[in-house]
C-alpha cells in the first residue's frame, strides 16, 4: 500500500470524525474541524490517504467555504483517509493538537508519519520546537515521541475530562539545530523503508 499525505480539506471531516470515535473518548465535534480548516490561520492539519498501487488518492477540488454536506446528513466516511494530525502555531512554539490512527492501520509507522508532518510544517512555520500533551498510560505514543527527540517536561494535573488523568507534557529539541535535521534524515530513511509514501502539498 502507498499513502500520501495531504492537508485536510472539509470534505475529509466525516473520516476524522470516525477516527476519532475510534480512537478518543471525548472527540471533538465536526463543526470544530470547520473552523479550524476554514478560520484559524494558525493551525495546519493533514491527513495521510491510502493510494491503491496504479491509483491516485482522492483528489476533491479546493474550494472556498460552503455548507459542508456532512453537517446536513448524507456523506458516508471514506474509508481511504487512515489518519489525520494538527498543530497550532504559538509564537515560535508548534503545539500538536492531535494524532490520531484507524485501529484497522494501526501498527504501520504512520504515527511516525504524521509526526514527521508535524515537524515539517513547523519549519515551515517557523516554530522553533513542537510540544504535546500524552496521557501517562499511553505507552506506546509517549515512546514513539521519545524515540523522536521528545523530552518530558511536565505535568497538567487532571488535564483529560473523561476520567481526571493528568497530561504529560512534552517538548521536541530545537528544530534548527543539526542534530535535529539528522534526526528527521533518519525518520525519512526509517519510513522509507517500511512504506511507499508522498508528501502531496
Amino acid at each position: 500500500m502507498r499513502y500520501s499525505v495531504d492537508r485536510m480539506q472539509v470534505q475529509d471531516i466525516p473520516s476524522i470524525v470516525e477516527i476519532e470515535r475510534a480512537s478518543f473518548s471525548t472527540p471533538w465535534p465536526a463543526g470544530a474541524y470547520v473552523r479550524e480548516i476554514e478560520d484559524n490561520a494558525l493551525a495546519r492539519y493533514v491527513v495521510v490517504r491510502e493510494v491503491p498501487e496504479g491509483g491516485q488518492p482522492r483528489a476533491e477540488p479546493r474550494r472556498a467555504f460552503q455548507l459542508p454536506s456532512f453537517l446536513r446528513g448524507g456523506v458516508r466516511d471514506d474509508p481511504a483517509v487512515v489518519a489525520f494530525a494538527g498543530l497550532w502555531l504559538m509564537i515560535d512554539e508548534a503545539h500538536v493538537t492531535s494524532v490520531a490512527v484507524r485501529p484497522s492501520s494501526r501498527g504501520r509507522g504512520l504515527g511516525n508519519l504524521l509526526m514527521w508532518a508535524m515537524f515539517d510544517i513547523g519549519v515551515e512555520m517557523g516554530a522553533q520546537w513542537l510540544t504535546l500533551e500524552v496521557r501517562p498510560s499511553n505507552a506506546v505514543a509517549r515512546a514513539m515521541y521519545a524515540g523522536l527527540g521528545f523530552r518530558e517536561a511536565g505535568v497538567r494535573p487532571r488535564y483529560y475530562t473523561d476520567n481526571g488523568e493528568d497530561a504529560v507534557i512534552m517538548w521536541s529539541e530545537d528544530l534548527g539545530t543539526p542534530n535535529h535535521a539528522d534526526r528527521m534524515r533518519a525518520l525519512e530513511a526509517s519510513l522509507q523503508s517500511r512504506m511507499t509514501w508522498e508528501k502531496a502539498w
